[in-house]
């Protein structure tokens, strides 16, 4: 997707009278944002303009990076300069990349808690949060993906897995496809109750789910995409990476034959239980690689593998490399994410 730079902030209605209440949105932006995320959010806010249902909303897309900024997907956006701690809007949406470092927007988050307003950090950002802020004095939640490697690293006791954490007013969350639900849910506590059932229509959302709700870990977790006893065999893989099971042994605990495992992944994957289950322990194996300091032995027990060397060779099969030629290339390049 290469989109021409989007303008910061949306036009006045054409019958503004100053009368109905308005609300001031800031977009922080870092190189490498997510598209999804940006979309998202400017999508329901200016869904919610055309309800015309009492509250008009305006934003400004700022970045610590002014200019042209470009995300994923070749997605370009024109940033205003965030400066300092001035011109702090009613709310905050911080989307990184990611390569998302603190920046400026980490004050700007915190100033926005001194004052009571909501600050949002959104998948990448709230990871960046969570690393440059162990140990947490509250509770915090990032995508699961991150989750998974935070937690082997095991300084951070007080991260869930819900879609949404406040932290006395600093919200971190899942963000990803869930951040239009993420909106709309903030919406609900200043538009009338019909009003966000109509915008949650008209964007087609059937659910939109609350902060709490749990989130879906993992492809097993995806029910109506999958049929029913392989997403029981995947969902067992996934509780077992660290001490990897059997084929005959997950085979038995979902309920079927091995040739019936077999056959399911053959039809619906086009692979073997084995190779799957080991391509499952790599990604964990390769996001710790990338995403953390942990020892590379640390990493092949998290993962299922009974010696560094043993991941070593699975690793290079995958991905042509060694775990070790890995972190040499980071740190010959923009050096290793610091926590």
């Amino acid at each position: 997707m290469n989109a021409n730079p989007t303008p910061s902030t949306p036009s006045a209605p054409p019958d503004a009278s100053g009368e109905n209440p308005r609300l001031t949105v800031e977009i922080f932006v870092q190189p490498g944002f997510s598209h999804i995320e940006l979309s998202s959010i400017l999508a329901v806010f200016e869904a919610a303009n055309a309800l015309e249902a009492g509250t008009w909303f305006s934003w400004r897309i700022t970045s610590d990076s002014p200019g042209v900024v470009t995300g994923t997907a070749g997605m370009m956006i024109r940033a205003e300069p965030a400066i300092g701690l001035q011109y702090l809007q009613d709310v905050l949406f911080v989307i990184g990349g990611r390569n998302c470092s603190g920046g400026s927007w980490l004050a700007r988050a915190r100033a926005m808690q001194k004052l009571r307003r909501p600050a949002f950090l959104l998948s990448d950002a709230a990871t960046a949060y969570i690393r440059r802020s162990a140990p947490l004095s509250g509770p915090a939640t990032t995508h699961w993906q991150d989750l998974r490697a935070l937690r082997e690293a095991g300084e951070y006791p007080t991260l869930t897995d819900r879609l949404v954490e406040d932290n006395a007013g600093l919200l971190t969350s899942a963000g990803g496809g869930y951040s239009a639900e993420l909106v709309v849910r903030y919406l609900s506590q200043i538009l009338a109750p019909q009003h966000c059932a109509e915008l949650a229509s008209v964007l087609m959302i059937d659910t939109a789910r609350g902060y709490s709700g749990e989130q879906p870990q993992g492809a097993a977790r995806n029910t109506n995409l999958l049929e029913a006893r392989l997403v029981r065999a995947m969902a067992i893989m996934e509780e077992f990476i660290e001490h990897p099971l059997p084929t005959a042994e997950i085979a038995e605990r979902a309920g079927i034959s091995v040739r019936h495992l077999e056959r399911l992944f053959l039809t619906h994957l086009n692979t073997t239980p084995a190779k799957h289950y080991m391509q499952l322990r790599l990604k964990l194996a390769n996001k710790l690689i990338t995403d953390t300091n942990l020892p590379i032995a640390e990493i092949a027990f998290a993962s299922g593998f009974a010696s560094s060397t043993s991941l070593s060779r699975a690793y290079r099969r995958e991905y042509n490399m060694t775990p070790y030629q890995v972190r040499a290339r980071d740190r010959a390049g923009a050096g290793l994410r610091s926590d």
